[in-house]
């Protein structure tokens, strides 16, 4: 039948293996989907160096970030956002507090840029009180966002008071 060939993958391919795995394919398979996609080279033994240096770099890269997440992360579990929305009288909220709503709100009190991905909310915050939101900072580094819903002061409650 067909014969195989030595590839190392430039870029995760599902089924197959990781950025710079080595790995044995067909040679219909490396020729006509990976190399015209430039998911994999052939493995000469120039490129297997540089997949290794790249690989060593990326080992100390990853572990920067996760050095830089572990401490972002510390820093954020300590901190408890507070959005105001409107509310009627029995606490039920006229709408509902998104990601998007938490992570602006989040970026106006502290600073810190958070992407959309990097918040879970399994669905938004419709109640008053106390919510928690998860946060993924890197592959390895999780916790949790504590967020206070509350709601906010009318005018017309303090024109009732007269």
């Amino acid at each position: 039948m067909g014969k195989s060939i030595d590839v190392i993958l430039l870029k995760d391919v599902p089924e197959l293996g990781s950025s710079g795995d080595d790995c044995r394919v067909r040679s219909g398979y490396a020729r006509n989907y990976l190399f015209p996609q430039k998911l994999a080279v052939t493995m000469t033994p120039g490129t297997k160096r540089l997949v290794e240096k790249k690989r060593a770099g990326a080992v100390v890269r990853r572990q920067q970030e996760k050095t830089e997440a572990e401490a972002l992360l510390a820093k954020l579990e300590k901190l408890t956002i507070t959005c105001s929305v409107k509310a009627n009288a029995d606490g039920r909220l006229f709408g509902s507090i998104s990601p998007a709503d938490v992570l602006a709100k989040l970026t106006a009190e502290s600073g810190v840029e958070l992407q959309k991905k990097q918040l879970a909310m399994h669905e938004p915050f419709k109640a008053l009180g106390d919510h928690e939101a998860t946060l993924q900072l890197h592959p390895e580094v999780r916790g949790t966002l504590k967020v206070k819903v509350v709601a906010e002061k009318t005018v017309q409650a303090s024109s009732d008071a007269e």
